[in-house]
């Protein structure tokens, strides 16, 4: 967990957040009540949740995300938020509409009208039941008044969005902070880090539990299923930890614990029982005595500095001993020549043959496929990939020799490796060396002699995910990331360049453009859902959008789609030298309105007849390849609105504008001649027609406005008016000023 300073919260809550996480039991039924919700059905309730964790979730008929990427700092004045807030859409809407080409607009309902922007983008929401959990900004505010927006609070609303707590479960500090909701049987717990421990937050009973404290690794989770309530470290093993003369052994352990682990305490002999599964698992005893005189030094130390003590072993509170750790042991490194403790060692365990004689040190790569990936040292140096499936024994030191050899070397099987477990049990994984993509086979000892190349040219690729037949990486885009896919379902002969098929061609797809510091993309049937980067005259707002770029779409499809969407941007490129026609043809493209009849006549006739023919031809909007679905907050849409006008014609009326009020220069307003009198008072009524600033520079720096006309059309209820329609009468050709002003 990242440190960050805290900050007092409020003047009632200060005394409980120096130091301790504030937590609640349960929401008490204090719920915001202003809010309508939305309504499902009870077979939405009784849906089993699919791809939990993320921006979006799958449950019963619907799928429910966060609407877009909103920071922290926002307002999260319940019911009126709506960027980041949780939203959801029918999934046979969001299929039908590639199917059937329509819009997903307005087909989006609020859910939970709140931030949901924790900034832990391995975490996000968790449906379990008719519940969402999730993570929301403070809103309390510190004594100078300034909105606590770093904490943050763990709550949970129902899904039609009318129980939402409006008090929370308990809240932590820093915006980042990992953690996953978890089901373990029928309780819903919160995983969560704080200063170096693992914790348990049980929802129904408001209990938290440190599961672990000092651990010599970072916390594990489940990568492959955030639901999983296990949890993979490694600890080091010091003897004669409760004495003066302790030592660290040469080995270490791995652990995993379980979300529901509990421990009991005996403060008398200063000890505490683990239970696991309602279990009594171990029991870890410290020297009471010596732990006592350690309390009384500290004691000693702060009076004489004047300071409160800190550090004190609580012998009531287990979490303060000196070894905390309520996970079960699964691989113990020590070897036959190390020494032997009740406290670490299981005595079961001891007559096991050990597979090293000075024991092992285990780093751990991942948790994912039904298993812990880790490196183990020895006295000779060890460059092996290890797994060991979750379970595979209950013995931790003879499940050394049970471990599967993935890879002899981590140079290709690193971290941005992706790993799979086919279904006869062998390890599989692909990687990126050079610019080239590779699909990795390793026999039993790790070694794979001929990796097939499944794509070249790939210099900058993350690799992403496995969906389905497809490989899913991605590079730098314009504004977030590109992203492509290929086939890795093939053979290494279907890779050869003389003999590849179009399938197994890699393809990058043109028209997504993904925001590259939030949640990866989610696949919802064979739509991808992300966060849309694409700018518009240079800002990305970030809202979710749609493309149908799964499984199910070939890569001929693809192909022919990339083909399509570049035919519209070479058409619109062709008109470099005429930016105003270029802006008004993006304008079409990316929104699909031609709502210029207001301004149609500021285009001269060459503009207006090429946007027609452009209109008219057999061209394909934005929207035939990527959806916007959700709500767009007032101020996005009005910052959206601003920059599009922003790049189009603009006319301005005003009858009562003054010749100050219409920034005039005064040489200008001399020069005006009304009925053939030259107007000398400069503060006088006249009714002037001022053209935007910037489309009046770019008109005279290309010189092809050459005309326009006075009379306005309002189609804003009557869509029967033609547009393009000529007036009856043709107006005056005015005459243009320098600054873009016409009498």
């Amino acid at each position: 967990m990242k440190n960050k300073s805290r900050k007092i919260l409020s003047l009632v809550a200060a005394a409980t957040l120096l130091g301790a996480t504030l937590s609640f039991a349960g929401c008490g039924g204090d719920y915001y009540d202003e809010y309508a919700g939305v309504a499902y059905s009870e077979a939405d309730k009784k849906a089993v949740a699919v791809s939990n964790g993320g921006f979006a979730v799958e449950k019963g008929d619907y799928v429910y995300f966060i609407n877009g990427v909103e920071a922290n700092t926002a307002s999260n004045e319940f019911g009126e938020v709506t960027k980041g807030a949780l939203m959801r859409i029918k999934k046979t809407d969001l299929s039908g509409a590639f199917a059937n080409n329509t819009s997903l607009v307005s087909k989006a309902e609020t859910v939970v009208p709140m931030l949901f922007v924790a900034q832990n983008y391995d975490a996000g929401i968790y449906i379990y039941g008719d519940y969402v959990y999730y993570a929301t900004p403070t809103s309390d505010k510190n004594m100078k008044g300034e909105v606590e927006n770093t904490w943050i609070d763990f709550k949970r609303a129902k899904l039609d969005g009318k129980e939402t707590m409006k008090d929370y479960f308990f809240r932590v500090s820093d915006n980042a902070t990992n953690y996953r909701f978890v089901k373990e049987g029928e309780v819903v717990y919160c995983l969560y880090e704080e200063g170096g421990a693992l914790k348990s937050y049980n929802t129904s009973n408001g209990k938290t539990h440190t599961l672990v404290s000092g651990a010599s690794s970072e916390y594990f989770y489940d990568t492959s299923n955030p639901e999983n309530p296990n949890v993979y470290y490694t600890m080091a093993v010091t003897y004669n930890i409760d004495s003066a003369q302790s030592t660290t052994a040469t080995y270490n352990q791995v652990y995993c614990v379980n979300a529901a682990s509990t421990a009991t305490v005996n403060a008398d002999n200063a000890s505490y029982t683990v239970k696991v599964g309602g279990k009594d698992y171990r029991t870890y005893k410290f020297n009471k005595g010596y732990l006592e005189s350690k309390n009384e030094e500290t004691e000693k130390k702060a009076k004489l500095n004047n300071t409160e003590p800190t550090g004190l072993y609580d012998f009531e509170d287990y979490s303060t001993y000196p070894y905390v750790n309520l996970g079960t042991l699964v691989l113990d490194g020590v070897g036959s020549k190390c020494e032997w403790s009740d406290v670490y060692n299981n005595k079961a365990e001891v007559n096991t043959p050990k597979a090293e004689l000075q024991g092992y040190t285990y780093t751990l790569s991942r948790y994912e496929n039904g298993g812990v990936y880790f490196m183990r040292k020895q006295v000779a140096e060890n460059t092996n990939l290890y797994y060991l499936k979750d379970k595979a024994t209950t013995n931790a030191i003879a499940a050394n020799t049970a471990v599967q050899i993935v890879a002899n070397s981590t140079t290709n099987a690193s971290d941005t490796a992706l790993f799979n477990v086919t279904a006869e049990g062998k390890h599989e994984y692909i990687y990126v060396s050079g610019s080239t993509i590779y699909k990795a086979s390793p026999d039993a000892n790790g070694v794979d002699k001929a990796p097939i190349a499944i794509a070249n040219g790939v210099s900058d690729a993350t690799l992403w995910t496995v969906e389905g037949n497809y490989l899913y990486y991605y590079g730098a885009g314009t504004s977030g990331n590109k992203l492509s896919r290929v086939d890795v379902t093939g053979e290494a002969k279907d890779y050869k360049d003389i003999f590849k098929k179009e399938e197994y061609q890699p393809v990058t797809i043109a028209y997504v453009d993904f925001n590259s510091s939030w949640y990866k993309p989610e696949f919802v049937g064979g739509v991808m859902l992300y966060s849309d980067a694409q700018a518009i005259e240079g800002t990305s707002y970030n809202y979710i959008a749609a493309a149908n770029v799964g499984d199910s779409v070939s890569t001929a499809d693809l192909v022919k789609a990339n083909e399509d969407y570049q035919a519209t941007k070479d058409e619109i490129a062709k008109y470099s030298q005429n930016s105003i026609l270029q802006d008004l043809m993006t304008y079409y493209f990316r929104t699909g309105k031609t709502a210029v009849a207001e301004t149609w006549a500021l285009y001269d006739e060459y503009q207006q007849e090429k946007f027609t023919e452009f209109k008219n031809g057999n061209f394909k909007l934005e929207s035939a390849f990527v959806k916007a679905i959700g709500k767009v907050s007032s101020a996005d849409q009005e910052a959206i609105d601003a920059a599009w006008a922003a790049s189009l014609l603009v006319e301005e009326e005003s009858s009562t504008t003054t010749a100050s009020e219409s920034g005039l220069n005064k040489w200008v307003i001399v020069a005006i001649v009304a009925a053939g009198v030259i107007v000398l008072a400069a503060a006088i009524v006249i009714p002037v027609v001022v053209v935007n600033k910037k489309a009046a520079q770019r008109r005279a720096r290309e010189a092809t406005v050459n005309a326009y006309k006075r009379k306005k059309i309002d189609t804003t209820d009557d869509k029967t008016i033609d547009v393009y329609a000529d007036d009856e009468a043709e107006a005056t050709e005015p005459a243009e000023t320098e600054n873009g002003s016409e009498e």
